[in-house]
């Protein structure tokens, strides 16, 4: 028994050695190029089910794995692994239901290919076009119908209200889709197959869709079928004829008073208004969401593209992607634009005996301007307090932008107190613009109230910083216009600026103050503060005066705000005396934000360094 051990380790040991030289043995070793090779691309099977086969060629350990594009769990393959040559044997269900598919996939670790089942139905699917779909109308479809159409609506360029909306076609027709839940990530073209029956057909602001659609009613064909733009006239974008197809549309611009914008201006959805060479308009609609809402809209004539819409019979256009208004290059047609200004703003104070520095400015807004244009601005200074300033200063250059500011320094030291008048001349100036502003004389200047916020205040009224100088009694800050409960105070410390929400017309900061003598006729009441706000706060403000809140004096020009920290004087020669309680308020004078849209409940406006004073 013992030698009879000793022979089988023997012959194991040299048995193991054999292996050890085999699998070393180089004519042993695959070094060649990997490969897999299928006897066909589809196999077909009838509605009945039964036994088919398929046949693999490769060089490499196999395995498989299956796909069902409909169905599930309906075929059985064996082997389901394999190496080098070998058949697959397919058992198939039988198929009570419409039509069905699965990929099936041989796959070494390097490489693959597919094999597609394909399985007759019972039952054949019926299909209608997207034109016989909106021709039912607003109903629920009742038919048991299918419907191919490809994917239009770009999710790259993102230009669209919603992640739930889709737009397809066949090429024929057009549909917007407002699906359950948000669409998958699909490339245009990407061939669509919709379930229909018991889907909805309703108009959301006129736009006939298919609402509130399942995702699980839509799959994807494997196939991608683009879907290029169609020639239209602006006549048939007009008469809405192709509501929901990719289009394009020749001889159209965008209208003069909108070359200032970008694609979408602030935070909003905003609509372009357009024009065809024949008259007609339309909107170019831009959300908020796009990938080009930074770009400033094009400034010439053209094709435009994208897809046709109505929102509330106001036929839009909505591009897809930058190449879809790129051809907007053209020259213009019709009247050019013309090179308009707006309210000029004076900033940094103007004291008796002080040289004026960098930030004793006036900053003149410009829009429509053609860029690339030479410009040069003179300003001339008149008045009781124009002595020592230099005059007249200037600016010149070329416009960068179609719309954006003029800054033009001022230089000298103030030799006398009193009113300053800034005439404006230069390039696109028809009439001088005018600007009134006042030198002030620290001497016998008398402060009546201040605010500085060095911290966060916490309800209103805020009290004054400070003591005035002629012991003036009872200053605070409140809010007028405004509803109660009064918006929260915000504090910015980097800034100290105080700011609040809910924003309009007629609203408007309150000072109350009571002066301890009467402010004799003659004298200067001044007001100067800074403020600035978000894109969507008020633009415009008037600073006034009233001994009764009730009847109010304007104190100089309208207040233009930007986007970034200025500091601003509002002044006015007294007619009369003023005693008792005076009030000074600055207020919203209209409806106009800061991007020149509307104003919004969510802007914010700020306010810091408030020094009211006569001098």
């Amino acid at each position: 028994m013992k030698n009879l051990m000793l022979k089988l380790i023997s012959l194991a040991f040299i048995v193991a050695l054999t292996g050890i030289f085999t699998s070393c043995n180089k004519e042993d070793v695959n070094d060649e190029t990997p490969y897999v090779r299928l006897s066909s691309q589809t196999v077909s099977v009838i509605q009945a089910g039964g036994a088919a086969t398929f046949s693999i060629e490769s060089n490499r350990a196999w395995t498989i794995s299956i796909t069902y594009t409909s169905g599930s769990d309906w075929i059985a393959a064996t082997p389901t692994t394999g190496e080098n040559n070998g058949q697959v044997a397919l058992t198939v269900l039988p198929n009570t239901g419409v039509a069905r598919e699965a990929n099936i996939k041989v796959a070494t670790s390097t490489t693959y290919e597919y094999i597609k089942i394909q399985q007759a139905g019972a039952t054949a699917k019926t299909y209608i076009t997207v034109a016989q779909l909106r021709a039912k109308g607003e109903v629920t479809v009742t038919d048991d119908v299918y419907m191919k159409a490809s994917l239009i609506s770009d999710q790259v360029g993102g230009n669209s209200t919603s992640k739930k909306n889709i737009v397809i076609s066949d090429g024929t027709a057009g549909i917007a889709v407002r699906l359950v839940n948000d669409a998958s990530t699909m490339a245009v073209g990407t061939e669509l197959e919709f379930k229909v029956k018991d889907a909805v057909l309703s108009k959301y602001n006129g736009l006939l869709q298919l609402n509130n659609f399942a995702n699980a009613n839509m799959s994807t064909t494997g196939s991608n079928v683009p879907v290029a733009a169609k020639a239209i006239t602006i006549a048939e974008l007009k008469a809405n004829t192709y509501e929901s197809m990719y289009v394009s549309v020749p001889n159209v611009q965008v209208v003069n008073a909108d070359l200032t914008k970008t694609m979408v201006v602030g935070t909003s959805h905003t609509s372009i208004n357009m024009e065809a060479q024949t008259g007609e308009t339309f909107v170019l609609f831009n959300s908020s969401y796009s990938e080009f809402k930074d770009v400033v809209v094009p400034q010439g004539s053209g094709t435009i593209k994208g897809i046709s819409s109505i929102n509330n019979a106001i036929i839009q256009i909505l591009p897809q992607n930058r190449a879809d208004f790129a051809a907007l290059t053209g020259t213009r047609f019709g009247n050019a634009p013309t090179l308009a200004y707006g309210t000029p703003a004076l900033a940094g104070a103007l004291n008796k005996g002080t040289a004026l520095t960098a930030s004793n400015t006036i900053t003149l807004p410009y829009n429509t301007a053609t860029v690339g244009q030479a410009y040069s601005i003179s300003v001339a200074v008149s008045g009781a307090g124009s002595a020592g300033i230099t005059t007249p200063a200037t600016a010149s250059g070329t416009f960068a932008t179609a719309a954006g500011n003029i800054v033009i320094t001022l230089a000298g030291t103030p030799t006398a107190a009193g009113a300053v008048v800034f005439t404006i001349t230069g390039t696109g100036i028809s009439t001088p613009v005018v600007l009134n502003g006042t030198v002030t004389d620290p001497a016998t200047t008398s402060t009546m109230a201040t605010w500085t916020f060095n911290a966060a205040p916490t309800a209103f009224p805020i009290a004054s910083s400070t003591e005035s100088t002629d012991a003036s009694t009872n200053a605070s800050l409140n809010l007028a216009g405004f509803t109660t409960p009064l918006p929260t105070i915000n504090y910015t410390a980097s800034s100290k600026t105080i700011y609040l929400n809910a924003w309009a017309q007629g609203k408007a900061w309150l000072f109350t103050f009571t002066p301890k003598q009467t402010i004799a006729s003659g004298k200067t009441l001044s007001v100067t503060y800074k403020g600035y706000g978000s894109s969507t706060s008020p633009k415009n403000f008037v600073v006034e005066y009233s001994k009764d809140n009730t009847n109010w004096t304007a104190m100089g020009e309208v207040i233009a705000y930007t986007a970034s920290l200025a500091s601003y004087t509002r002044s006015i020669a007294l007619t009369e005396a003023l005693s008792g309680q005076l009030y000074i308020r600055v207020k919203v004078s209209t409806t106009v934000a800061i991007n020149d849209g509307a104003i919004a409940d969510t802007g914010n406006s700020r306010l810091a360094d408030v020094v009211i004073s006569v001098n």
